[in-house]
């Protein structure tokens, strides 16, 4: 496991601007204006149950707090509301020690018997959202939750499962006195909410703003260091965008175009950036199901045809760096192999040496520039691409170009977002992008790239982010069963290592670029913000981590 530390212009430029000036007021009095993640959206619907998968910010990781929190900038496990944890009977037990003095908002004292209540709540209803479903849904490893005091929690599995650890730790707990009275746990909104999180207080709401302040209850003494947060409602990035140019507001999670140019160069006292790549890496997928891409010469020869720097410089303004062979961003540096060239370099941009290996394998080029596989299909291919992701539609010229030059055509077809995702999902697509796989641990993150246990046929759903390239390797499955079958982190550790080679052998899907966690900051009226230079978490305001909580508990009001 990980070491473990301590606590610690137009009308719409017009709207813009009428919702900065609003926005204003609440900084005077330390109230933190943000526009979060996957919240940019004209009118708000209030709703801030954990268990939905689409709560109101802060409603997960900030209302309610999960036991540890899985720093991905440093490294770290970091403890919150569990102090320690211990693994029993060869790994078949892990065992929690809470922290002391945790009440809920409601001055109610937070105990063992909230986290059981969590889990037996995901494990018998239907419908509800959770990083612990994976450990007590249907298909999970946990057998049984107890509670032997107030203090201590113990998970009992029926097998071996230590990534289990990451899903466990990951869970929002909530308070049993408050949810053993909801009658439909899946329907209920959660208006008033009751956590333990440094932001609990919901005291406005109207449909295009509302307003967490911090909690009265909370259990880190003098924390958190400013009154709350208000979340105006954003029409779109170009809202977002002039709202942080003029200075009203605080925190942002938007992809902004020719960021330092356009805006921080306006103010670059108060108004600053770091896109951090400790995430995903962005993906090209190649649906291995379909003749050629189940051959990996193809699938290498696409990848070194690709100016991976190029696009990072139209897509990004430079703002990342090429992906390597174990496709694994900086979040998982603690378990990367020294240097991942010696594994392969297909990730090199060498158009020429992929039309040497594509001539090799018999992929014959054909009078018409396109080449023809060994059955004699000529290699034209549909490119779904997605309606309103800007950077990726930015580069898809490139890659089109990029790939003409070995041979293979490829035909743009244009896709809303949802039909983007059931493509995806369903296998039902030849070529397309995909914004990466975000996981705790890199044995989640290989699962979902190569195991057989995430492969669906053509036409099947996937689970979400898992495999939509559909391919599976028994090398890779031996290791990640040996993996999880152990809590050794040195054989765990020596296990990556092979894995990473596995990755670079077989090439299932294409990494691209380390995708930027995209986060700005106002230094006006608020310091202590996370940067290159004081990098202690990954800084972006979003529900799905629980990183978020370090910022939230360190960031102070001038």
């Amino acid at each position: 496991m990980k070491k473990i530390t301590g606590l610690l212009l137009a009308p719409m430029l017009l709207a813009a601007s009428t919702l900065a000036i609003s926005a204003a007021e609440p900084a005077k009095t330390g109230v933190m204006v943000v526009s979060p993640s996957s919240q940019s959206q004209p009118t708000y619907l209030r709703n801030f149950n954990p268990f939905n998968a689409t709560p109101l910010f802060p409603t997960t990781n900030g209302i309610y707090e999960p036991m540890m929190i899985d720093n991905k900038v440093t490294g770290e496990t970091v403890p919150w509301l569990a102090r320690a944890f211990k693994w029993e009977d060869g790994g078949k037990k892990l065992v929690f020690t809470l922290q002391d003095n945790v009440k809920w908002s409601d001055g109610e004292p937070m105990t063992a018997s909230d986290v059981v209540f969590t889990f037996d709540l995901l494990a018998k209803t239907n419908g509800l959202q959770g990083a612990g479903l994976q450990a007590v849904g249907k298909s999970g490893y946990v057998k049984s939750v107890e509670a032997p005091d107030d203090k201590t929690v113990v998970f009992t599995f029926d097998h071996v499962h230590s990534p289990g650890f990451y899903d466990i730790i990951a869970q929002n707990i909530v308070p049993e006195h408050i949810w053993k009275d909801v009658e439909d746990p899946v329907k209920f909104t959660n208006d008033n909410p009751v956590g333990t999180g440094p932001f609990t207080e919901v005291t406005a709401f109207q449909s295009q703003s509302y307003q967490v302040d911090k909690n009265p209850y909370y259990w880190q003494t003098g924390k958190p260091y400013y009154n709350g947060m208000r979340m105006p409602a954003f029409g779109g990035n170009d809202a977002v965008s002039v709202a942080f140019a003029n200075g009203t507001l605080d925190w942002a999670a938007q992809f902004f175009p020719n960021m330092q140019k356009a805006i921080i160069d306006k103010n670059p006292e108060d108004l600053h950036f770091w896109w951090p790549t400790v995430g995903a890496d962005v993906l090209f997928m190649l649906n291995t199901k379909i003749t050629p891409f189940d051959d990996v010469v193809v699938r290498k020869a696409v990848s070194l045809a690709l100016n991976r720097k190029q696009m990072i410089q139209i897509a990004l303004q430079g703002q990342s760096s090429e992906s390597d062979v174990t496709a694994l961003s900086s979040g998982y540096s603690a378990w990367k192999v020294k240097d991942p060239s010696t594994l392969g370099d297909w990730v090199d941009f060498d158009p020429a040496r992929a039309n040497k290996m594509l001539d090799e394998a018999g992929y014959k080029m054909g009078p018409d520039g396109i080449r023809l596989t060994p059955d004699g299909e000529p290699m034209v291919f549909d490119f779904t691409m997605v309606n309103g992701f800007t950077d990726w539609i930015a580069v898809t010229p490139v890659i089109s170009q990029n790939l003409k030059k070995i041979g293979i055509k490829l035909e743009v077809v244009m896709a809303d977002v949802p039909v983007a995702f059931g493509n995806w999902i369903n296998g039902e697509y030849d070529v397309s992008m995909f914004f990466g796989i975000d996981a705790s641990s890199p044995y989640t993150y290989y699962r979902n790239v190569m195991s057989a246990k995430t492969v669906a046929p053509i036409g099947s759903p996937t689970g979400f982010a898992e495999n939509f390239w559909r391919y599976s390797s028994d090398k890779a499955d031996q290791l990640l069963d040996e993996f999880a079958g152990t809590v050794d982190h040195d054989k765990q550790f020596a296990v990556m290592q092979e894995l990473q080679k596995i990755m670079a052998d077989e090439a299932p899907v294409i990494p691209m670029w380390h995708a930027p966690m995209f986060y700005e900051y106002n230094s006006a009226r608020f310091t202590g913000w996370a940067d290159a230079d004081n990098a202690y978490t990954a800084p972006m305001p979003r529900q799905t981590t629980s990183d978020q909580l370090l910022l939230m508990t360190t960031v102070k009001a001038k």
